[in-house]
């Protein structure tokens, strides 16, 4: 058996040491998740508990146009296009985030609406 580099070890105590502190981190994205599925509940989207999360948008020129019209509103969401997903399942991907706001959930949520 081989040990651990000295600095993974570190890496890995440090990392023990920061997760109880990442608690108000996590209630923050459970809070953005929660919202988002409430409000987003009538789109044609897979129910996700997960900070990762799609609207179905079919179509390759359309999800690329609602993309683009979040991306102009300052967020950074992708469409997911065929053929990597099903044709008429393409769909936008977005990733929540701790730091996300309030406000920009809303404006993602005004702009899928």
């Amino acid at each position: 058996t081989t040990a651990l580099p000295e600095t993974s070890v570190r890496a890995i105590r440090n990392a023990y040491w920061l997760f109880p502190e990442l608690s108000g981190h996590r209630d923050q994205l459970r809070q953005l998740i929660g919202e988002f599925r409430d409000q987003m509940r009538n789109l044609d989207r897979p129910d996700s508990l997960t900070p990762i999360l799609v609207v179905i948008i079919p179509g390759n020129e359309t999800v690329k146009r609602t993309a683009l019209r979040c991306q102009e509103n300052g967020l950074d969401t992708r469409p997911i296009l065929y053929p990597t997903v099903p044709k008429g399942s393409e769909r936008l991907r977005i990733v929540l985030h701790s730091f996300n706001t309030a406000e920009e959930l809303s404006r993602l949520i005004h702009v899928l609406k």
